[in-house]
C-alpha cells in the first residue's frame, strides 16, 4: 500500500516539486530573476535493508527514476532471491513506457558489495538504510570522494499515552506499533510511555492481548498467525541479551522473554512484555527490532518528565502521542527530539508521502520522499480519529484481512470504475 502511495504522490506532485522556485532578488537586484533549478544527480546508489523488501527496493527507484536519475541499489543478502522477482516488475515497468530498462541495476552480495558501490566514482550519491554502525562505514566510504550520503538508521520510537487518552482505543495501537512485522519496522514503536495513572490498568489489558497472538509460519494462509519469524537467528540472541540486561536491572517480565523452542522449524522470539524500563538498561538505548513491547512508566502523569525521558535516548526517527487534548499532544510533541511526529495516531507520517521522511541523532540525516524538514501529521477535524480496522486488528484473520486490503488498494489506486466498484463491495464484505 505504501509503495501505491508513494506512486501516486510522485507521478501527481513531482513535476511541481522539480519545478523551478523563484525567489525575491532584493533592490540592488530587481533587474534580475533569481530561481532555483533541480538537477539530477546522476546515479545514484541504494544500499537497501532486508525488511520490507518489495518496498524498500522501489522506494527509492520511483523518486530516482522520476527526477531524471539511473538507480544501482544494492540489496541485503537475506533478500537476494525476491530482488530477482522484484527487479522484473521494474525491468518490465520501464518498458511498457518506453523506457530503457538498464537504468535501474540490482546488485547482490555481501558488504563488499555495498563498499564498492559506495566507493564507485560512476555513483554520484548514496542512500543507505541500516544500522548507525554500518552507516557510519558508508560515510566514512563516501567521505574521500566527498560523495554525499543520506543515511536512515533505525530508531526507538516513542509511543506517548496521556492519562486523558481513552484505553480502549490505544491498546490496539499499542499492538500495532510493537508487532508489525514481528517488531522488524525501522519506525516501530520501541519505548511505549504509559501515565502512571493508568498504568497498571494498561498493563493488565495489554499482556492479555500480547498472551493471545498466535506465532508460526504465515503458510498456508489458513493458519492465521499474527507474529511470525525473525529473518535473521543472530537477532533473537541479541534480543535476549536485551531482554536479560532489563530484568537484571530490576525490570519486570510478563509474558514471552525467550527463543519459542515449541515451533520446531524456523527462527521464533516470543511475543514479549517488559516494564519498568529505566534508561540505564540497554533495551532503553539500543534498537530492539524485534518482537518486545517496552513499557516506561510516567511518574505523576507529569509532562516535562516524560519529555525529558524520552530526549534521553541516543535516537529520534520519529514520535507519536495520544492525548484528549489535540494542544497537548501537539505541545508534547514539539519538544520531542525525533525526524517526524504524530498526534493521536502512529505511523501514518509514512503513507503520507508528500512528508519527507528522516530522523535526527543516531536516526541518521538526510531525508526522502517530500521535499521539507520536519513532518508533523495532527487530526484535520475535531472528533474524528483514525481508528485501526477490524479487519487488520489483532488477533489478525489473514483471509479476511488479505480481502480487506486487497479491496482498499483497489478502491484508491485501481483507475477503472468498475474495479472501485467491486473494491467497495469487497470492503463492505470484508468488513
Amino acid at each position: 500500500m505504501t509503495t501505491c502511495e508513494k506512486l501516486r504522490c510522485t507521478v501527481t506532485n513531482g513535476e511541481q516539486w522539480l519545478d523551478r522556485q523563484y525567489r525575491p532578488t532584493g533592490i540592488m537586484m530587481a533587474h534580475k530573476t533569481a530561481y532555483v533549478e533541480y538537477v539530477p544527480y546522476g546515479v545514484l546508489g541504494v544500499i537497501a535493508p532486508w525488511n520490507y523488501p518489495f518496498h524498500n527496493l522501489l522506494n527509492h527507484v520511483i523518486s530516482g527514476i522520476f527526477s531524471g536519475n539511473a538507480v544501482v541499489t544494492k540489496v541485503s543478502e537475506h533478500t537476494s532471491w525476491s530482488a530477482r522477482y522484484f527487479g522484473e516488475i521494474i525491468r518490465k515497468s520501464l518498458e511498457a513506457v518506453g523506457m530503457d530498462p538498464n537504468l535501474v541495476q540490482i546488485i547482490t552480495g555481501f558488504a563488499d558489495s555495498g563498499s564498492s558501490l559506495v566507493s564507485c566514482l560512476d555513483v554520484d550519491k548514496i542512500i543507505f538504510t541500516g544500522s548507525p554502525g554500518v552507516g557510519r562505514k558508508v560515510m566514512a566510504g563516501a567521505a574521500p570522494h566527498l560523495k554525499p550520503v543520506v543515511l536512515e538508521l533505525g530508531g526507538k520510537d516513542p509511543l506517548v499515552f496521556c492519562e486523558d487518552a481513552k484505553l480502549d482505543t490505544i491498546l490496539s495501537w499499542a499492538m500495532r506499533g510493537s508487532f508489525q512485522n514481528c517488531g522488524q519496522n525501522c519506525c516501530g514503536a520501541e519505548r511505549l510511555f504509559v501515565y502512571e495513572s493508568i498504568c497498571d490498568e494498561f498493563l493488565d489489558h495489554i499482556e492479555k492481548r500480547i498472551r493471545a497472538l498466535r506465532q508460526g509460519s504465515p503458510l498456508p494462509s489458513s493458519n492465521n498467525m499474527d507474529c511470525g519469524a525473525m529473518v535473521m537467528d543472530s537477532q533473537i540472541d541479541f534480543i535476549q541479551e536485551l531482554v536479560d540486561d532489563a530484568v537484571k536491572k530490576g525490570a519486570k517480565l510478563h509474558c514471552g522473554g525467550k527463543r519459542n523452542d515449541s515451533i520446531q522449524c524456523g527462527q521464533f522470539y516470543e511475543p514479549t512484555l517488559i516494564s519498568g524500563i529505566t534508561s540505564n538498561m540497554r533495551i532503553s538505548q539500543e534498537e530492539v527490532f524485534g518482537p518486545v513491547m517496552c513499557v516506561v512508566r510516567v511518574p505523576s502523569n507529569d509532562d516535562e518528565q516524560c519529555i525529558r525521558m524520552i530526549n534521553d535516548c541516543p535516537f529520534g526517527l520519529s514520535s507519536s502521542v495520544f492525548s484528549g487534548s489535540l494542544k497537548r499532544a501537539e505541545a508534547i510533541g514539539a519538544r520531542i527530539r525525533s525526524g517526524a511526529f504524530t498526534a493521536n495516531d502512529y505511523g501514518v507520517g509514512y503513507m503520507v508521502q508528500s512528508l519527507p521522511f528522516g530522523g535526527v541523532g543516531e536516526s541518521g540525516f538526510g531525508k526522502f520522499s517530500g521535499p521539507e524538514e520536519r513532518s508533523i501529521v495532527v487530526d484535520r477535524i475535531p472528533g474524528v480519529r483514525t481508528s485501526i480496522p477490524s479487519p487488520i486488528d489483532y488477533p489478525i484473520d489473514s483471509n479476511q484481512a488479505m480481502n480487506f486490503t486487497s479491496s482498499l488498494l483497489n478502491l484508491i489506486y485501481n483507475e477503472s470504475l468498475m474495479q472501485k466498484i467491486i473494491a467497495i463491495i469487497g470492503l463492505v464484505k470484508s468488513a
